[in-house]
Order: C-alpha cells, then sequence, then structure tokens
C-alpha cells in the first residue's frame, strides 16, 4: 500500500490514550535509550545544567526487576559519568541543557552522541571502559541512528541544520543542508530514525525562533510550524510526512509503519530572562504540555496516545510498548504544574503501553 505523505496535525486530533508508568525517576536530563538483548536499557543523560557539577553527564544501565521484564526495572546503576553538561539558557533564553544525545547499538557497535562547545563534540564507542572516541565533530549533535544499507551512522546538528554521515573510512561528511521553513526560519533538526519500507530517514524539524521581536526572545516560535520530512540520503531528496506539528522531538517507527512522534509543549511562555532569579516559571516551554502521537501513514489518522508530559524529548520502542524520556532543564529548579503547585525538575522515564503492538 501507498503510504501517505504531508499528513497534518488536526487542531484536536482523536485521543486514543493510553496506560502510563514512570520506570525511572530522579535522572538528569536523561536523552536516547537502547533496549539491550538481556532486556536491560542503555540510558543516556545529558546532566544537571548547574555551573557546580559541569561534568554531570552520565550512561547507565537499568536492568528488568524480574527476567523477561519490561515494566520494572531496578534503580539506575551508572557505567559511566564526567561528560560535559550545558546550561543554554544565556544564550536561548529556555531550558536547554546540552551533552550526551543519544545512543545507537546497531550495525556491531554500540556508540554514543555527545555534544561538547567546548572541547569538541564526539562519538564514543562504549564497547571500551571508558568510552574512547571514534569520530570527532564541531557544533550540535543531537541524535544518532545506524543506517543498515549504507552501514554507516548519521545525525543532525541543529544549530547548522545538517544531516552528516559518519563511517569509519572517510569520518565525518555533510548530506543534506537543509533548507529554511516556508516563513523563514531555520529547520532545526532534532532527532532522526531509519525507516526501513524506504530506506529514507525521518527527521523531526523543531522550526526555529523567528527572532523578530526583541520582548518575545526566547520563546518567539510559529505556532505549529514543525514537521516530520523523509530524507534519502543517497541523493538528498527531501518530503514533508507530518506537517502542522508544535515543536516535535522523538520519533519512533512501528512494525506496521506508522510513526509515533513527540511534541515537546502546547506553547512558550515565561523564558528563563538573563535576571531570571530563580522563580518557578514555566522556561520557555510550558511544563507538562507534551503529547505522544500515532500517527498511520496508511489511513491518515492521527491519535493522541499520551498528554500532560513534561517536556518530552526522545524515543524508545519495545514489542508492546515505548519508552519516553522527560524533565529537560536546570536540575532541581522549582516549576509550575497544571495545578498550580510547584515541584522540582526531574528527568523521568515513562513507560506507555501500546496494546495496538501485540501481535505486529
Amino acid at each position: 500500500m501507498q503510504k501517505l505523505t504531508n499528513i497534518r496535525i488536526p487542531a484536536q486530533p482523536h485521543e486514543a490514550l493510553c496506560s502510563s508508568t514512570i520506570i525511572a525517576d530522579g535522572l538528569l536530563n536523561p536523552r536516547g535509550i537502547s533496549v539491550q538483548a538481556d532486556g536491560s536499557l542503555l540510558l543516556i543523560e545529558a546532566g544537571t545544567g548547574h555551573t557546580d557539577t559541569p561534568f554531570s553527564g552520565r550512561i547507565s544501565q537499568l536492568q528488568p526487576a524480574a527476567q523477561g521484564s519490561s515494566t520494572h526495572y531496578l534503580a539506575p546503576e551508572i557505567l559511566v559519568q564526567g561528560y560535559r553538561s550545558m546550561n543554554m539558557q544565556q544564550r536561548m533564553l529556555r531550558d536547554e541543557i546540552m551533552g550526551l544525545s543519544d545512543i545507537s547499538c546497531l550495525g556491531g557497535h554500540c556508540f554514543a552522541s555527545l555534544t561538547d562547545y567546548v572541547e569538541g563534540s564526539k562519538v564514543v564507542d562504549l564497547q571500551h571502559n571508558p568510552p574512547e572516541p571514534v569520530f570527532y565533530s564541531e557544533g550540535n549533535l543531537n541524535a544518532l541512528c545506524y543506517h543498515p544499507t549504507r552501514r554507516s551512522w548519521l545525525s543532525v546538528k541543529p544549530d547548522t541544520n545538517q544531516v552528516v554521515e559518519f563511517t569509519f573510512e572517510r569520518g565525518e561528511q555533510e548530506l543534506v543542508k537543509l533548507p529554511d521553513l516556508e516563513q523563514g526560519q531555520e529547520a532545526v533538526p532534532v532527532v532522526l530514525v531509519y525507516e526501513p519500507a524506504t530506506d529514507a530517514l525521518l527527521i523531526t524539524l523543531f522550526s526555529g525562533e523567528m527572532r523578530q521581536d526583541p520582548s518575545l526572545a526566547g520563546i518567539e516560535f510559529i505556532k505549529n510550524a514543525g514537521q516530520v520530512i523523509r530524507v534519502w540520503p543517497d541523493d538528498g531528496r527531501i518530503e514533508p510526512v507530518i506537517t502542522d506539528l508544535q515543536l516535535p522531538t522523538g520519533l519512533a517507527v512501528t512494525p506496521q509503519g506508522s510513526i509515533l512522534v513527540l511534541e515537546l509543549c502546547d506553547q512558550l511562555l515565561q523564558p528563563l530572562t538573563l535576571d531570571w532569579d530563580g522563580a518557578p516559571v514555566h522556561g520557555g516551554f510550558e511544563r507538562f504540555s507534551g503529547r505522544l502521537l500515532h500517527c498511520d501513514l496508511n489511513t491518515g489518522e492521527v491519535s493522541v496516545l499520551a498528554k500532560n508530559l513534561d517536556t518530552p524529548s526522545n524515543l524508545c520502542l519495545l514489542p508492546d510498548a515505548v519508552l519516553v524520556s522527560e524533565g529537560m532543564g536546570l536540575t532541581g529548579r522549582m516549576i509550575p504544574t497544571p495545578n498550580n503547585e510547584v515541584v522540582p525538575l526531574t528527568g523521568r522515564i515513562r513507560r506507555v503501553a501500546l496494546p495496538f503492538l501485540q501481535g505486529a
């Protein structure tokens, strides 16, 4: 069946909310997750973002609480730590912590990507202890995926709007330079995944800040300008797949070929200005307003599987569920909730049960 393209997210998509549980809490900006052959999880954490803990990025492992379980896990065991964690508040006026970003355990290797504006970004090989760099780069390496046909690892750079490829023979090479979006804002690619049905890449475009009104610095984004695009690495061809998204981040492709996509939040408000005094504000992204969408590429149907997520960033698909990384920003700072309460910002991993995956 021909897959649909340019699916537009409706203003009020159908809700098919699934049950969810928190499997890990108290994390430091959790990002990429990878399921291992023994059922354990490898977890990337970007770190606290605090100036007094500049090297708080770490990689942990979560073992199932019982053999074969994918619903309960033991407390994370830190495998390696000491990676640079960078708070981008002064530059972006929003809750954005950069450092370790993603993990790919395919192609016979287990690699993690690291954004480091001080000593240089890199991709590290986790088979060594401590992990050893295998590729070097500049700028923001925001995601990492393996392309089985090309036998290479690919990443996106939100600060330069590039899709890049890493190989042992050639190192890093630019594959595609993404053009600006229709209203003149930068594309800002965030996450990419391999799509088996097309041998192409699916990429979320966050959509860049307009920077036209100084009074809206940090939060001047066009509503619902985000997209998921399909990119063929061989020739750089691009086509829209899903449009009218609000700040899309994480992606996953189901065995049926449908797309799961995260929206970071519903709106932008209360930036972390340079004179911010620690008051409990949203910090650019409305807290606890993100959601998980299911987009059926055969029928065009869009449904909401989870909502009220706190700045969700990454997805990891399980046989019967999906894991969502939540809680982006300066660890421990006080943030508002939808119930007009105030709670400390913390990272967590949420497991969202997806009954329709069973038997796929």
